[in-house]
């Protein structure tokens, strides 16, 4: 009751503006407090509103006034928030309307406007908050929301006056309104978390029961509630107008003009679809809806920004300025999308699908929808710069660098290039639909056994992928051919793979009609028997597949072909089957409710009308037969006659009448005064004749106006499909209508697997998203003809920034996100393509300066080169071969460029240095460099101290001339080179000779370099931020780098800074870059970390070493005709050949683990064959003793060294390996001059692998062997003294015969070693004693024969003790040890080698081991080796009297050790001897022979006491003489030789018959006689 006086107030039109206000805000705060809601005194809050709806004042103050609405509106949303459903739906939605006309009239105070807008939300939330209740409310406002969208006129453009533009206002104003209330009930009514009903898929027609607005609990049953079709009704609102109204107010901005539609409008109508898409309980009612909007709106503007024009004028700039924008809020809108992740409908709630996933899975795999997921995405990429055909086939790596259009002949342009910033949107929008999509890969086992499946394939081998269905040599494609009862189980691959046949299909259709039903037949797409309706199905759901409509309309049009005898054409091309196909075609339509003009524009945006008037004529019949039937003027308005004929008749009239009135309306060649009038419209079409016309049914003047103005209005226009035209009215009823009709006839797959989804997104996607890529990073095909496109495909300063940003980002996602799919096969392709991105391989047609300038100057291709080592650091396992192929190119070419470093890991050590010692000391390492750089090297040819050859020496003598400056010499030499010189090349590879070359990059010091290398990236701001991208990364670097250089120019000139302070602000572009690359690229990573590779990543990577290494040798020069062939192929300097041997070997000790697989694998075979290449002379060379020092081969010999030197740890490979260095110095007769120059590596090499003497331990025979032999050629290629050694003359510290000694004394003296030392090592020490012979090295000579002295004990050691260690008895190698120190003892000539041979040798015979040899050995010994050789010496001696006063205690020390070898061996082995009298007797036969030559005559002396050469034979032989009275007397005394010459014993008589051929020893013989006789008779008879 209380109520009533404030309300009288309220509704008192005399009443003034405050007395209202102040009523009102007492109303307001009663109902706030709930005064009116109380149990005591309850208010009916109907009439309430009702009369605040009926408020009328005085106004008087517009402050006052303004107020006193801002109350009502307040008062309004009070009462409807109280309980909506107390009041009628009329009554609130008079109040909302109230409030929202009281908004327009203070459009003009932002303040005011922002308040009613709140109050508006209130009511709208405060209805659809409780939906259930206010159902009819809801749709009272919906639809009021929605007509306002639809009806509020579009007015726009430049071209306004004042007023106009004010108008234009206040409608943006109404639209941006009706958009935020729509949007508010929409989140409001179908909120996101609200329960969903059905799949996802789900469409109008096939939608189960719609559920309620609130989410009912569990366990609660839902019961059906009266008015439930009100909540279909809001389902429609919204699929028929509000979808409609955003699209048609959205597409202004191309369908009209820029700027027609105001920034703020745009951005509310991307927000309301943000809003459908993101709320699944709405969005699968919207499935063909959204199709039209994604298609239709998000990428038509994408392909409108493609083809802008270039602005010619300031009006179209401006133009173009106003259009980006409306693109940039599209496209921001578009990334929201993109990067949406959510919980798949249908699924648990931890399985979630991206956007890119719903949208292929809805319309992408659907037969009867548009390719929206891979439309956008295509569109996006070639907004981005990609190159993309209409089959989404895209131009990848282009055969040239970037192109840049000539400024002296520029190309002209068409379409302008997109901007940056813009494609700065394209790429998040990429970016973001792919992480998402790679986001959560939740497969099923069956996927993960698949994927497991794929990748052992790929691993085994390289192999192809179907991405599609199979097709036979017909077209036949059996696997896409299901019945009805399977199609719901169709999986996502097989509904693509008969979409792409589809699109296949259309696109023959498109070229002749024939063809492309015939493949729909043979493909099995359309059954057989081929019948009118499948083809005119084909024709009417064909347009989303790509069928194009002008040749749609010609099929419709034509007549066929009439009956012949004799020939059979195909029932499709038969008369009677087009007029058949034409009738189904038309009865297609849903022409009811529907007047005779929209149906006619329904159908003529379907397909594009022929050009000939018989045809025309025929489909327009078709339609009125149709249409006529039940279109509005024959249902429901009746002017058409009930005879069907005539109907059909008068439809037909009037359509044909409509076609020529838009023909004539529209057609800007006829003149206005010749155009048809309303009146003659009207005359022509009143009465068709009583034939047609029946009395009484003649058209209404009304009716005709009504056709007239909307032609006149609005031309029938056939646009393009999706992107490719603007949606109408008509065509949007249409689409609707035939996706209700065939949503349900068309299979959707059923339990989808995720996984699955994600590749098959990947696999349509990948080639795309990669020729963006390729567009960040300035490539341009060659085809382009946007020169300015061209241009900006490469540019410099930020935008090449931003472009290396955007491709890193993006292929790092790529690449991380198809591996993780297990998509190893088009991680491999995208990889090769990244690489060859990097722009450093593919084209060599360029010199070493204008490649590196290229690549310094592009920071795009230096991020590529980032991308693809990250790549390979992350994925090393499944890049394969060929990818490691183009990666080691790409390295191989910075290399030659000058421009690797080391890496991000390794500070001074880099890829660039081997991880062990060289094997050349530095020294020797200059010296080979030297070399190397100065052409060919001639060991001991005819050139030998004479000129150098190569280019340097040939352009040395021809500047300054030779030493014997002989032109024929000169001339002759000089023709020689040329003949067998390398053949010049444009790249000049073959100059790079020096594998780890790091030289200066122009002015600068390397080593200063490596100092300063910190100089910009350890500064605060350089620091990679590890939250942030790795595009992000090397962007922010690029921007510090840029600060630094420009540095010194922001700072004041005072005149105190030193030189060195602008040092790091001073370096070269070049060394520049290859600070930026060693910060961002973990080069030395590749080989570090290639232990962690798998099996089959590792054997990749050495494979493709391989393959690089045998495509240099086989020299292939980069020549395009060449690369055609091979693309994999490119060219390899000098200097890269080596470098690749060095990370072969590099590779292989790193993993020692898997060496023996490597070996067996790959190593052995290349080995083996880069051996036999390089250790062989050619038998065409001009000088077959010239060795061409290639770096290769040395990093090749080197490269099995170590790889050696790592083997011998390994048991199960160090045999094989080992023997495998035989290929070192096994060579064809006539090549020994071959590793001429490796003498130092191999020796080296050779102490390196013996160091390891636990592994030597465990060799074998073979392994042995091998071994032993490098150790005889190394013995044997050394041993020169070096005179200039400061610390006096003796061997070099690397001489290979020194290293070979240090190898042979580390054998013989290891204790591991002992019962292992082989024989044949005793070739290596007999090398060796030779090469300190001839290099005149007796300390080298003398270390030999200690060597063999060891050798000899360590055998006889083994024999005593571990005979089963002995490979051979004792008998096979005793004597080749003595005959081995016999040589040296015979040939040496230095006394001091020459005596300590004789020693040892004498040694040999008197040490324990010696009693145990046979008399046979003993006798062998003695008389093929000891005897003759102390005969020999003995001869020597003595024959040289010149020398004998000069050294006669030299002369006297080796005769008495000769003598002492003669007698000693024989008198300590004299009883072992005795039991083989042939050998005792063979023995002294021979010692008699040499005593019989000493002593055979006497020596006459010169009196006097000098020593004299008489008086020096003399006192010898007496000591020969007195060494054999010894061994007779010895040999008496044990009955071997009797005192009696006239004995009948054979030795006895042939001892004294030698003693008296001796004339030396003729007056001693009866004294030796009778001696011997009494010491025998004392003996006789003490023993009896």
């Amino acid at each position: 009751p209380f109520a009533r006086p404030f309300l009288n107030v309220v509704m008192d039109p005399r009443a003034a503006g405050p007395h209202t206000l102040v009523a009102l805000r007492c109303l307001f705060r009663l109902l706030e407090r709930g005064s009116f809601c109380s149990a005591s005194y309850p208010v009916a809050l109907e009439p309430l509103m009702r009369g605040v709806l009926a408020c009328k004042f005085e106004q008087t103050d517009v402050g006052a006034d303004e107020a006193v609405e801002m109350a009502i509106a307040d008062l309004l949303a009070l009462l409807a928030s109280v309980d909506p459903a107390a009041f009628r739906p009329t009554t609130l939605m008079e109040a909302f309307n109230t409030v929202f006309v009281t908004r327009n009239t203070f459009v003009h105070s932002p303040a005011l406007c922002y308040h009613f807008e709140d109050v508006l939300t209130s009511i709208v939330k405060s209805v659809f908050g409780d939906a259930n209740r206010n159902q009819t409310a809801a749709k009272l406002m919906l639809e009021f929301l929605v007509n306002q969208l639809l009806h509020t006129p579009l007015t726009g453009g430049e071209a306004l006056d004042e007023s106009s533009r004010e108008a234009q206002m206040a409608h943006d104003a109404t639209r941006v309104l009706c958009l935020r209330l729509t949007r508010s009930c929409l989140q409001t009514g179908w909120p996101v978390g609200a329960a969903l009903s059905g799949s996802a898929n789900a469409t109008p027609a096939n939608m189960p029961p719609v559920p309620s607005l609130d989410p009912v609990s569990e366990g609660q049953q839902q019961q059906p509630r009266p008015g439930a079709h009100h909540d279909r009704s809001l389902i429609r609102i919204i699929q028929d107008d509000l979808c409609l109204s955003l699209l048609m107010t959205g597409q202004a901005i191309w369908a009209y003009a820029p700027g027609f539609v105001s920034i703020e409008v745009l951005s509310e109508i991307c927000a309301t679809l943000s809003t459908l898409w993101n709320t699944p309980s709405l969005r699968q009612h919207l499935i063909c809806q959204f199709e039209t909007i994604y298609t239709g709106f998000f990428q038509r503007a994408l392909v409108l920004l493609r083809k802008r024009p270039n602005p010619t004028d300031s009006v179209m700039f401006n133009e173009n300025l106003v259009f980006d924008s409306e693109v940039e809020i599209i496209l921001e809108s578009l990334v929201d999308l993109l990067c949406m992740h959510e919980v798949a409908p249908g699924s648990a709630a931890s399985k979630t699908e991206s956007c890119l996933e719903a949208l292929y899975a809805t319309y992408d795999c659907h037969l009867g929808r548009s390719d929206v997921s891979e439309g956008l995405m295509v569109e996006l990429c070639r907004c981005c710069g990609a190159i993309v055909d209409g089959e989404g086939n895209a131009v990848l790596v282009p055969s040239a660098p970037p192109a840049v259009s000539s400024p002296e002949n520029p190309q002209p342009s068409v379409f302008r290039a997109v901007p940056p910033y813009i494609k700065e949107l394209c790429a998040e929008a990429l970016l973001g639909g792919m992480k998402c999509l790679f986001k959560d890969d939740d497969v099923s086992e069956e996927v993960l056994a698949e994927r497991a499946k794929r990748r052992n394939e790929l691993m085994d081998g390289p192999q192809e992928l179907e991405m599609m269905a199979p097709i036979d040599q017909e077209g036949r494609s059996a696997s896409v051919t299901h019945t009805a009862e399977d199609a719901g189980s169709l999986s996502h691959r097989t509904i693509k793979s008969k979409k792409r046949l589809m699109c296949r299909a259309a696109k023959l259709f498109n070229e002749k009609d024939s063809k492309g039903i015939d493949f729909l037949v043979k493909s099995g797409l359309i059954p057989e028997p081929v019948t009118p309706r499948s083809v005119a199905t084909f024709l009417r759901n064909g347009l989303v597949v790509g069928l194009d409509k002008a040749a749609v309309g010609q099929y419709l049009g034509n007549i066929g072909k009439p009956a012949i005898a004799g020939k059979s054409p195909p029932s499709w091309e038969r008369d009677w089957f087009h007029k058949e196909c034409l009738e189904t075609y038309c009865s297609l339509f849903k022409f009811e409710g529907q007047s005779l003009l929209d149906g006619l524009r329904m159908f003529l945006a379907a397909f594009r009308l022929p050009g000939e008037s018989q045809q025309i004529d025929r489909i327009i019949q078709a339609f009125a037969d149709s249409c006529g039937k039940v279109c509005d003027e024959n249902v429901r308005l009746k002017i058409f006659s009930e005879d069907p004929k005539r109907a059909s008749d008068a439809a037909f009239l009037l359509s044909f009448s409509i076609i020529m009135l838009n023909t004539d309306r529209h057609n800007p060649h006829i003149r206005e005064d010749k155009k048809m009038s309303v009146e003659a419209f009207i005359r022509n079409n009143t009465d068709y004749g009583r034939d047609i016309t029946e009395k009484g049914k003649e058209f209404p003047p009304d009716f005709l106006v009504t056709v007239y103005d909307s032609i006149n209005e609005e031309e029938i226009r056939t646009e393009g499909e999706g992107s490719e035209g603007a949606m109408t009215v008509e065509r949007w009823r249409d689409v609707i209508r035939l996706t209700d009709d065939s949503a349900a006839l068309i299979s959707t797959p059923k339990n989808l697997d995720s996984g699955d989804l994600k590749e098959l997104v990947v696999e349509n996607l990948w080639m795309p998203m990669l020729s963006s890529i390729g567009a960040f990073w300035g490539y341009v095909h060659a085809e382009d003809t946007n020169a300015e496109a061209a241009a900006e495909g490469s540019p410099s300063g930020m935008l090449g920034a931003q472009g290396a940003r955007l491709g890193m980002d993006i292929a790092l996602e790529m690449l991380t996100g198809v591996r993780n799919i297990g998509r190893v096969d088009l991680f491999r392709e995208i990889f090769v393509c990244i690489c060859g991105y990097t722009g450093l391989i593919g084209d060599y047609r360029a010199d070493a300066v204008q490649r590196t300038s290229a690549f310094v100057n592009s920071v795009e291709a230096q991020s590529a080169v980032i991308v693809a080592l990250q790549a390979a650091s992350d994925a090393g396992d499944e890049i394969g071969i060929d990818g490691w192929k183009r990666l080691l190119g790409v390295v191989f070419e910075l290399r030659d460029l000058m421009l690797l470093g080391g890496g991000n890991s390794t500070q001074r050590h880099g890829i660039l240095s081997e991880s062990e010692s060289d094997l050349l000391l530095e020294q020797a390492r200059r010296e080979w460099s030297i070399r190397l750089v100065k052409g060919d090297y001639v060991p001991g040819g005819d050139n030998a101290g004479g000129n150098p050859t190569g280019f340097l020496g040939v352009m040395g003598r021809a500047l300054f001339g030779s030493v014997e400056d002989i032109p024929d010499q000169v001339q002759a030499e000089e023709q020689a080179e040329q003949e067998h010189a390398p053949v010049r090349t444009t790249h000049g590879k073959e100059d790079l000779v020096i594998w780890n070359e790091m030289a200066a990059s122009d002015d600068e010091d390397d080593e200063k370099e490596e100092e300063d290398v910190s100089y910009s990236y350890d500064k605060p701001g350089a620091m990679a931020n590890r939250f942030a991208s790795a595009g992000t990364n090397f962007e922010s670097q690029l921007i510090h780098e840029d600060m630094l250089i420009h540095h010194q120019t922001d700072m004041p000139v005072t005149g105190l800074e030193r030189v060195d302070d602008s040092l790091p602000f001073q370096i070269s572009p070049r060394a520049r870059v290859r600070k930026r690359l060693m910060m961002s690229c973990d080069f030395a990573g590749l080989i570090s970390q290639s232990r962690l590779l798998d099996l089959a990543g590792v054997k990749n990577l050495v494979g493709a070493l391989v393959e690089v290494i045998d495509d240099a040798a086989s020299g292939y020069d980069g020549s395009e005709e060449l690369r055609e062939e091979d693309p994999f192929k490119f060219p390899l300097s000098p200097a890269s050949e080596a470098f690749a041997e060095v990370l072969l070997s590099e590779v292989a000790i790193r993993n020692r683990d898997r060496l023996g697989f490597l070996w067996q694998s790959t190593l052995k075979d290349h080995y083996q064959k880069r051996l036999a290449s390089f250790l062989t002379h050619e038998p065409e060379s001009a000088n077959p003793s010239k060795l061409v020092m290639r770096p290769g081969a040395e990093k090749c010999v080197g490269g099995l060294l170590r790889v050696a030197a790592c083997a011998v740890q390994r048991d199960d490979v160090a045999d094989e390996v080992l023997s495998s260095l035989s290929m070192l110095y096994s060579l064809r007769e006539g090549s020994e001059l071959s590793l001429e120059g490796f003498e130092r590596h191999l020796g080296e090499g050779l102490w390196r692998i013996c160091r390891n003497v636990d592994g030597l331990a465990k060799l074998e025979s073979e392994g042995w062997e091998g071994l032993l032999g490098l150790a005889e050629w190394c013995a044997g290629r050394g041993g020169v003294v070096n005179i200039a050694d400061k610390n006096g003359a003796g061997l070099a510290e690397d001489d290979p015969s020194l290293q070979a000694y240090r190898s042979l004394h580390l054998i013989y003296h290891a204790p591991e070693l002992q019962s292992s030392t082989p024989f044949a090592s005793r070739r290596a020490v007999r090398a060796l004693i030779i090469a300190g012979e001839r290099g005149h090295c007796s300390k080298l000579c003398l270390a030999g024969l200690d060597l063999l002295h060891e050798l000899h004990t360590r055998l006889h050691h083994n024999a005593e003790h571990n005979p089963s260690s002995m490979l051979e008895p004792i008998s096979e190698f005793w004597i080749p040890v003595v005959e081995t120190i016999a040589e040296a003892a015979e040939h040496s000539s230095d006394p001091g080698v020459r005596q300590h041979a004789l020693s040892i040798l004498t040694d040999v015979f008197l040490d324990k081991y010696g009693s145990t040899l046979s008399p046979r050995i003993l006798a062998t010994a003695l008389t093929k080796v000891c005897v003759p050789l102390a005969g020999k010496r003995i001869a020597v001696l003595l024959l040289d009297e010149s020398r004998m006063i000069s050294f006669t205690e030299e002369i006297m020390i080796e005769f008495e050790q000769c003598t002492s070898l003669i007698y000693k061996p024989f008198l300590n082995h004299t009883k072992n001897l005795q039991s083989s009298p042939d050998d005792l007797a063979a023995v002294w036969n021979a010692i008699l022979g040499v005593m019989k030559q000493l002593l055979s005559e006497p020596v006459e002396v010169e009196p006097g006491n000098e020593m004299t050469p008489s008086r020096l034979k003399k006192t010898l032989k007496e000591l020969a003489s007195e060494h054999l009275r010894n061994a007779i007397m010895v040999l008496k005394a044990a009955g071997v030789v009797a005192s009696d010459a006239e004995s009948t014993d054979d030795l006895s008589q042939v001892t004294w018959s030698a003693v008296d051929q001796m004339g030396f020893c003729t007056e001693l013989s009866a004294e030796w006689k009778a001696t011997g006789s009494a010491a025998g008779t004392g003996e006789t008879k003490t023993s009896n």
